[in-house]
């Protein structure tokens, strides 16, 4: 009797060992995974920020990270392009935006308080409102604080449809052939209304704008913001 009950206790002890190594096995092989899966995602931002091409950078990092449609709004041929999360384009517009060439942040704060009416780079994520329907129509798509960088700045730099108020000078703007007329607003990304319909179809708020940058000394890059997230900010701004 005193012999199973020694045995008994043996085996107990045995089993706790087993218990304590297979733990100890099992979280090392956590760590090593999580180790790993950051690895994998830091060598992919690694990769993208390598590359040159700001506009594939953000096609590359949606293909990873997007399970959603975006636009990239491309200053330098004035267009917005609406792409699905594979990276595939789905429509294209020509845009008018802010008069002032550059990409800093449209902050009211320009040369002797001369607002600037820049058209700023980076990445947004838009926010559905209705600002002045009469001159806008019945919605506007914002960017949000961070277009604006100042929080208790009135400007609100959106995407939304040619304003009513302006659509004379505007519209022949649009419709004149040249390029550089379409710098044309404070800083606002502008669209006829029949696209500006179109495009109503196929985002919505939530959803990610990419402005590329068009300073020749200027990048995006993915860097991390307070929540932790890589996002594409400016290296100039």
């Amino acid at each position: 009797m005193k012999y199973l009950i020694r045995e008994t206790h043996c085996m107990k002890k045995i089993i706790l060992i087993l218990l304590v190594l297979i733990s100890m096995t099992t979280s090392a092989f956590a760590e090593d995974f999580n180790d790993l899966e950051d690895d994998t995602l830091q060598d992919k931002i690694s990769k993208i920020n390598s590359l040159e091409d700001n506009e594939v950078k953000v096609k590359e990092w949606a293909r990873f990270n997007s399970d959603t449609n975006y636009v990239i709004v491309n200053k330098k041929d004035c267009s917005a392009t609406i792409y699905d999360k594979y990276g595939e384009e789905i429509s294209n517009f020509e845009v008018g935006i802010g008069t002032e060439i550059g990409d800093d942040y449209n902050d009211t704060s320009g040369l002797l308080g001369k607002s600037k009416n820049t058209t700023p780079a980076g990445e947004y994520t838009l926010i559905t409102n209705i600002f002045n329907k009469s001159a806008y129509g019945d919605l506007t798509l914002s960017l949000g604080q961070k277009a604006n960088k100042a929080p208790n700045n009135k400007k609100i730099v959106a995407l939304h449809k040619v304003p009513k108020f302006r659509e004379k000078d505007r519209l022949k703007k649009f419709y004149d052939g040249d390029l550089k007329n379409n710098r044309m607003s404070h800083g606002c990304i502008n669209f006829l209304d029949g696209d500006f319909k179109e495009l109503r179809k196929y985002i919505h708020g939530g959803l990610k704008v990419y402005i590329l940058p068009e300073e020749t000394d200027n990048q995006i890059l993915l860097t991390k913001n307070n929540k932790n997230e890589f996002e594409f900010t400016q290296t100039k701004y």
